[in-house]
């Protein structure tokens, strides 16, 4: 996608936003707004000119804007106003964040809070028969995506997700991680609006 507007971080800094800021709310013409982190915003961001199940390569740094035109690489055509956001990593999906006919931005103080660590179907330091299933799961399911190893290693934005589509769009796509061999798997929640969560670390042997 492609995208022709404003930096929302300098159209923010020209308005003269105090270094307290914590949450940054676009709200539309009909009352639908959604809020974002200063991080999410001011955070680095990046679109992915190559992007696949099996990977994703020529990533480069992006600007979130307030968008006049919008579209296709080599189709953008002129829309009405609204916040457009690159991602974090090759897996986040945040179409949410754009709000249609943008009308005002509300800064906050407030803390925005951050999300619950994900929870899991297998209690850390449990043993289990080759074959098990481990499902992780969210209360919020739809509005944040799981990221985790099985290695023992810290998850990133650029590690596995579970849950790479919503319940109500592709539900066959969040599938169950069948454990073969002793892991320790590592996991954490990461949504729009919220902090990320703290990373849960579940040790799991295999009889």
């Amino acid at each position: 996608m492609e995208a022709r507007g404003v930096s929302i971080p300098y159209l923010l800094r020209q308005a003269g936003l105090k270094s307290g800021a914590s949450g940054i709310k676009f709200i539309s013409t009909d009352g639908y707004a959604m809020t974002m982190t200063y991080s999410q915003v001011f955070g680095a961001l990046y679109s992915y000119s190559n992007h696949s199940a099996s990977g994703s390569s020529g990533a480069f740094q992006v600007e979130p804007v307030i968008a006049w035109a919008w579209g296709d690489v080599g189709k953008v055509r002129q829309e009405d106003l609204r916040p457009y956001f690159g991602q974090s990593g090759p897996w986040e999906v945040n179409t949410s964040a754009f709000v249609k006919n943008l009308c005002k931005i509300e800064v906050s103080t407030a803390s925005p809070g951050a999300w619950a660590a994900p929870g899991s179907s297998i209690a850390g330091g449990s043993t289990v028969s080759r074959g098990t299933e481990l499902e992780l799961s969210h209360g919020f399911m739809d509005n944040i995506r799981i990221y985790y190893t099985l290695d023992g290693s810290e998850p990133n934005y650029s590690s596995p997700v579970y849950n790479p589509s919503t319940s109500y769009f592709q539900p066959q796509l969040i599938k169950p991680l069948v454990i073969s061999e002793s892991v320790t798997v590592k996991a954490f929640a990461a949504g729009l609006g919220k902090e990320k969560s703290a990373v849960v670390t579940l040790v799991i042997n295999v009889k």
